[in-house]
């Protein structure tokens, strides 16, 4: 067979017709350059001459390529040539890239760019050009290809980091045409053709170079739900009317006369200004930035009136808006409906939208497709498109923009469902500040483009894994790491990172759930660094990028979040020097991270992305931070404790596995100790010697025949010993999923019958989801009880939505009557949906009928589509609170069969500063809000310093200390530590509330805070709220008081302040007692609470708390006019 061979030394000429649309000639100049980077060769670009290597042209436009290619092979069932097709084939020994428009042919030739070595994220993320000696096209060389979905973009949405890696990077003073034109770029090479531009940060009408360069490179560029015809007014509106000099118009239809005239003016311009370029136009209305649709004018005395004067309304404008583009358009564009929020519950209630718009369905943020078309609404002549998220700033406390944690296994089941629905259009990706989402982005619009497709690399998403990465570096490592970031991102999207608190994952209940989670995260961070390890030196910072920013980010922050809840737990327990062991593991965790964004920032690519990935930074809002510690405050003498796995007395078995008892030290010192035990139970250590605690894993691997045993612990320093029972209580042979410790825990992974489908990578935590599609299909499944009793049946549902529909499964036992469960948070804000979408999954009870003991079956029987479920429990004593409803026993087929021992303290430490060059990590800026409070909470406002040195440490037996005396002014302020309250003295004590203390920052990190830990508690007035109250001693005069505090960013909290029991009216306190802001989540945050007037004298502060999860560290009072000192400086 005669193959076409280009080689380095050949001279490569590409042909191409002065005629192609300038879009087409910029893809042909960078295959130019492509192919030099290869090769190593000079390669020229210029008009067909013969003898060319390489032709390029569009169906059409150049006559050179007629003849060269099979023009069927381009067109659909009616003969016509499909929408963005390409074909590339060998004719006449040249290789011949053909498109059937524009951007078809620029699709054949980055898709030929990628295919010899040069990804499309050679730019955005670094991969190297796989060079070449020679390229290879056989006789038969043939690739033919087209998208499945019309329009297939991206969301640059709050990205505010994207400007600042743009204003350090890009030589522009904010997001322009330099960064756009690397990102158009990068969206053609991944075979997208759509953007909605950043709107944040400025507007892209602004600036009319952005649109040209759009539309020279071949972008189809929009609007979202609430910028209508190109206007982006967040960032356009109020600049418009000062340039016009018009004043007193607001954003509001229901103002007739001149502020609807100046509105149509407005639109109007916007449309004249694009006409010549390629967009879509958005039409309807909504309030600028996001907020509500303003309807000042509207007098509607009901509910039902006002809604009927709206739908009135919008009907309105979106005819005004229509008549606009049919008198500046000859032609008709691509037009945009969005039924967003408040708009929705329009359309539900009768707007009539034009057949020809396409209608834009949202998801609900997280990753689930809130509703589908209706039969009537899929006869749209407009049709339909869907707009995603992977990235989101959200209402307080519950947004994700670190990286995206949503599984991709999760974005292609619920964006194939809504394909399969209809969904056909226009796919939209949110997709933050672009980086670090590099594989969501490439896999969602490759999912776009492949949707309706038999075949294509996303069919199945390991190989599609596995495949990406091989296309990105070299040495055949996607066999190893496809399945690995599959796993990782079902244990990621369990609890996002960027949403983790205290207390999610239990350490105790049914096994230790946060510490079998690390040891799945440090497997696989320490594969992940292997084959790091193993590649090329010039590879490294790219995949740094790709792979190991996230697996790294998880594992430090869940560290922290673990080793934080430990030490809680260990002070809880009375284990004293280990709630402080464990205090230093959390602080070294979170080191670790912050390293970790150093590197990332400084050191990967020689700092070229410096900027663009801050987590830790506002805006946009902060990823998790600052875990509540609790180290020891007074340490006793030493003395042996001993828990129990399950907070049991006993350990049982019923099959083969690994439970786990704990020996710890109450006190100072430490302790030898010793365990015997019978031969049929083995233990991973039989000595040693305590001063903190350790686990020691209890392995049984015969459970055939009934026995008991006792594992007997002597303290031989003290010579006192304690005894733990072990009973082996089997089932009869062949039973499944039996009882243990009051629960039976099912996973469906692995079960295949018809009527349901299993989808790999997707059930919570790890294995399949099982999703029933045919109505009254049934599965089921075995398993054994050794009580008997009416128990409780809890289903782990995929949290899909359906706002329109219902969501029900039947259960049955053995041949019992089919009970229904039904799910009742079928969209946004309904029922159960904040918790579901926060920790991915919709947990359903059902008190289940009297059952006896022994063998039984469970079947789920299909009454709705999509009902998915993962796994079900079945509680036979008191459910204990746990998140996965997973028996952690450590069973010997399990893949981690160690997975319940403690970790190796001290390893962060070293494994950090190996991997990321120990760096100097300075004291963290110190954060002080303005007295001055603005409406808008999406900008920063607040005041930082920078100290120059960590402050002094102190113990918590010295900073308690002060809680025994007065606390007085000294050159004009009064200090106080708030802790000091908890020692309840009568100088500083608590009233009402379940107050404990936990590690601050302050005294260099070693201080204290005090705080209620117990969520979701608020209480509505001051005076019947929880309290701090400390006696002063001041001078007298006008003091301002500040309060250094961490608030709970998913729960409103207020402050209130009295003296001498008189509160101060909220009306004059910061913010009206308010302490949330976008910018005051996740951090430590002086706040300027009030101002009192005070006589000299003693006097009795009372700070009332009105809520729990809030932090208070540090009260300062001053007649000086001054913030309160930096830590260094704090004495």
């Amino acid at each position: 067979m005669a193959v076409l061979t280009i080689k380095n030394e050949s001279s490569i000429h590409i042909g191409i017709s002065w005629k192609e649309n300038s879009a087409v000639r910029i893809a042909a100049e960078n295959l130019k350059n492509d192919l030099k980077k290869v090769l190593g060769t000079e390669v020229t670009l210029g008009e067909f001459k013969g003898g060319e290597s390489i032709l390029v042209g569009t169906a059409g436009v150049s006559a050179e390529i007629e003849g060269l290619f099979d023009e069927k092979k381009l067109q659909d069932k009616n003969g016509n040539f499909r929408k963005e097709a390409y074909i590339r084939t060998v004719s006449k020994d040249r290789l011949v890239i053909v498109g059937t428009d524009r951007r078809g042919t620029i699709y054949g030739i980055y898709d030929l760019c990628e295919e010899i070595g040069v990804s499309p994220w050679y730019f955005w993320a670094d991969v190297p050009v796989k060079k070449k000696e020679w390229l290879v096209f056989p006789e038969d060389y043939e690739i033919i290809d087209y998208p499945s979905v019309e329009y297939r973009g991206i969301f640059i949405n709050d990205e505010e980091e994207l400007e600042r890696w743009a204003k350090l990077h890009m030589e522009e003073d904010t997001i322009g045409v330099h960064t756009y034109e690397k990102i158009f770029e990068l969206l053609l090479r991944l075979k997208a053709n759509y953007i909605w531009p950043a709107m944040h940060v400025n507007s892209f009408n602004r600036r009319k170079e952005n649109g040209a360069l759009a539309d020279r490179m071949g972008i189809v560029v929009g609007t979202s739900h609430c910028d209508m015809l190109m206007r982006s007014n967040n960032r356009e509106w109020l600049p418009w009317l000062k340039e016009k000099g018009y004043e007193g118009v607001k954003y509001d239809y229901t103002i007739e006369g001149r502020n609807r005239e100046i509105l149509h003016e407005y639109w109007r311009e916007s449309v004249i200004q694009n006409r010549d370029f390629e967009v879509s136009y958005t039409l309807g209305m909504r309030g600028i930035h996001d907020s509500g649709f303003e309807t000042s004018n509207l007098n509607g005395r009901t509910e039902e009136e006002l809604r009927t004067q709206k739908i009135e309304l919008l009907e309105t404008i979106i005819a005004s808006q229509n008549e606009i583009l049919k008198e500046e358009l000859d032609k008709t564009p691509l037009k945009l409906f969005i039924p967003y929020k408040e708009v929705l519950e329009l359309y539900d209630h009768g707007l009539k939208v034009p057949d020809d718009f396409t209608m834009i369905w949202a998801n609900d943020n997280y990753g689930y497709v809130r509703r589908y078309p209706s039969e009537e609404d899929r006869k749209r002549v407009g049709g339909h498109g869907i707009y995603y998220h992977n990235s989101y700033w959200s209402p307080p406390g519950r947004s994700y923009l670190f990286f995206c944690s949503i599984p991709l296994t999760h974005t292609k089941y619920e964006l194939m469902k809504a394909y399969d629905e209809g969904i056909q259009k226009l796919w939209i990706l949110n997709v933050g500040a672009l980086k670090p989402l590099e594989m969501e982005v490439e896999f969602f619009l490759r999912l776009a483009w492949e949707a309706g497709s038999a075949k294509g690399r996303t069919q199945d998403v390991d190989s599609y894994v596995s495949d990406w990465i091989d296309r990105n570096f070299t040495g055949k490592i996607g066999e190893k790491m496809g399945p690995l970031l599959n796993r990782f991102s079902q244990i990621a999207n369990v609890r996002k990172l960027e949403m983790m608190e205290d207390d999610v994952f239990s350490q105790t209940a049914y096994g230790d759930e946060g510490v079998m989670r690390l040891h799945k995260l440090q497997e696989i961070l320490d594969q992940a660094d292997v084959v790091y390890e193993g590649l090329l030196e010039e590879e490294k910072d790219a995949f740094f990028q790709l792979v190991l920013l996230r697996i790294h980010a998880l594992y430090l922050t869940m560290g922290q979040y673990y080793f934080s809840d430990r030490s809680t737990l260990c002070h809880k327990q009375g284990k004293q020097q280990a709630a402080d062991l464990y205090v230093k593991e959390t602080r070294a965790y979170e080191d670790a991270r912050r390293k970790l964004l150093l590197y990332y920032n400084e050191r990967i690519s020689g700092g070229k992305w410096k900027g663009i990935v801050t987590p830790e930074d506002f805006p946009p809002p902060r990823t998790a931070m600052y875990p509540a510690c609790t180290p020891s405050v007074h340490m006793g003498g030493r003395n042996m404790l001993v828990h129990i796995w399950n907070n049991g007395e006993e350990l049982c078995f019923v099959r083969p596995g690994t439970k786990w008892f704990e020996i710890s030290n109450g006190g100072e010192g430490s302790f030898a100790w010793r365990a015997e035990t019978p031969d049929w139970i083995q233990l991973s250590e039989t000595s040693g010697e305590i001063s903190c605690e350790t686990r020691i894993l209890v392995t049984v691997k015969e459970t055939q025949e009934e026995k008991t045993g006792i594992i007997l612990i002597r303290n031989e320093t003290d010579n006192v010993q304690c005894e733990v029972p072990v009973l082996v209580s089997p089932v009869p042979a062949g039973c499944e999923n039996p009882e243990e410790a009051g629960v039976v825990s099912v996973s469906v992974t692995g079960l295949r019958v018809d009527g349901f489908r299993l989808i790999s990578y997707l059930g919570r935590e790890e294995g399949d989801l099982l999703e029933g599609y045919k109505e009254g299909a049934e599965a089921s499944f075995p398993v054994y009880f050794s009580s008997e009793g009416e128990f409780l049946l809890e289903i782990h549902r995929f949290p899909s939505l359906n706002s329109t529909g219902r969501i029900r499964m039947g259960v049955k036992i053995d041949r019992g009557t089919v009970l229904t469960v039904e799910s009742l948070a079928n969209d946004e804000w309904r029922d159960t949906w904040t918790y579901n979408s926060t920790n991915n999954v919709d947990k359903l009870y059902l008190k289940l009928p009297y059952l006896k003991k022994g063998a039984h079956q469970v079947t789920f029987k299909v009454i709705d589509p999509y009902f998915a479920i993962s796994r079900f429990v079945i509680y036979t004593k008191e459910r204990a609170e746990n998140n996965l409803g997973i028996i952690c026993a450590g069973q010997v087929n399990r893949e981690f069969p160690r997975e319940q021992a403690l970790l190796n303290n001290g390893r962060i430490l070293d494994w950090s500063d190996r991997f990321y060059g120990a760096p100097e990590l300075k004291p963290r800026k110190e954060i002080y809000a303005n007295r001055e409070v603005t409406r808008d909470s999406l900008v920063a406002t607040d005041h930082f310093e920078e100290p120059v040195e960590y402050g002094k440490t102190k113990s918590p037996k010295e900073v308690l200390t002060a809680a025994h005396s007065l606390f007085c002014e000294k050159d004009g302020v009064v200090k106080i530590d708030a802790v000091t309250a908890y020692e309840q003295t009568e100088f500083a004590y608590t009233e009402n509330g379940q107050w404990q203390y936990c590690s601050s920052e302050s005294y260099g990190r070693s201080g204290l805070a005090i705080y209620m830990r117990k969520r979701g508690q608020q209480w509505k007035q001051e005076e019947e709220a929880p309290n701090l109250n400390y006696q002063i001693r001041c001078d007298g005069g006008t003091y301002d008081f500040w309060v250094l505090l961490r608030i709970d960013p998913a729960s409103p909290s207020y402050l209130g302040v009295a003296a001498d029991g008189n509160f101060v009216d909220r009306t004059l306190l910061y913010n009206s007692g308010k302490t949330w802001r976008y910018e005051a989540e996740q951090v430590w945050r002086w706040i300027p609470l009030a101002g009192l007037a005070l006589s000299g004298g003693k006097h009795v502060l009372t700070l009332a708390v009105l809520a729990s999860g809030v932090r208070i560290d540090r009260l300062y009072l001053t007649r000086k006019g001054d913030r309160p000192p930096v830590d260094c400086s704090w004495e």
